[in-house]
């Protein structure tokens, strides 16, 4: 049965804005969430994993979507591993795109490279807010983009909150639900190694999608990314 809807949540530092490349190729209709700590996001929302999960649920209840679609990238892919359980029966297909799945008891800080712990340790000397360095941005997250893409991304990143970072999660999924796992095989940030054990805790129905591309994917490749999206949609 086809879905009825895509919700598409972003990834840390970013705004519903960085799928506007996306959803004109999308056949269905689409609603991109702005997560707390965001201007665009509602005020009686926590800025916090818990007000990240409750608004990515409140947006599926709102647009009454019976048979969504949920597509989360990177980090925002940790407000909805319990998302069917606050929506029951209303998630069909969960999309995680370059997403991270930690172990039960891990944050997100815990599953970074070891190459940036350095970088890791810098997160968590900081009191409240973490911001990528510019320069840090554009190699890691922009670097296969065009400068015009990369300009508007980088004047649109946003602070993370440490305390949404260091957050221990629990992975739950619930049966019936869909899985996918949209692999972006140029990332800089998930590289690919973390990737292939993420899928391995999905378990062994998941479905997979390989996307040449770094991890700001929609940028990069959002005709593709969409036509994999479609795909899922309507199968």
């Amino acid at each position: 049965m086809t879905a009825d809807g895509i919700v598409l949540v972003h990834g840390a530092m970013h705004n519903s804005s960085c799928w506007n490349p996306v959803i004109p190729h999308l056949r269905l209709p689409a609603v991109a969430v702005d997560l707390p700590g965001r201007a665009g996001a509602r005020l009686n929302r926590l800025v916090s994993l818990e007000g990240w999960a409750a608004t990515v649920a409140d947006t599926v209840k709102r647009h009454d979507l019976k048979r969504a679609m949920v597509v989360a990238h990177c980090l925002g892919g940790l407000s909805v591993l319990d998302l069917a359980k606050r929506v029951p029966g209303r998630v069909r297909d969960l999309v995680l795109v370059a997403g991270v799945v930690p172990r039960n008891g891990q944050s997100y800080l815990d599953t970074l490279p070891s190459p940036l712990a350095r970088l890791r340790e810098v997160m968590l000397r900081r009191r409240d807010e973490v911001m990528l360095p510019r320069l840090l941005a554009k190699m890691l997250l922009f670097h296969d983009i065009d400068r015009s893409a990369r300009r508007s991304l980088l004047a649109g990143l946003v602070p993370e909150r440490s305390s949404v970072l260091s957050t221990p999660v629990r992975t739950r999924f619930t049966e019936g639900v869909r899985l996918s796992y949209v692999h972006t095989t140029r990332d800089r940030i998930v590289p690919m190694r973390a990737q292939r054990r993420y899928v391995a805790r999905l378990g062994d129905t998941v479905t997979r999608a390989f996307l040449n591309c770094g991890h700001s994917v929609f940028a990069a490749c959002p005709r593709e990314l969409a036509d994999v999206l479609n795909r899922l949609a309507f199968a």
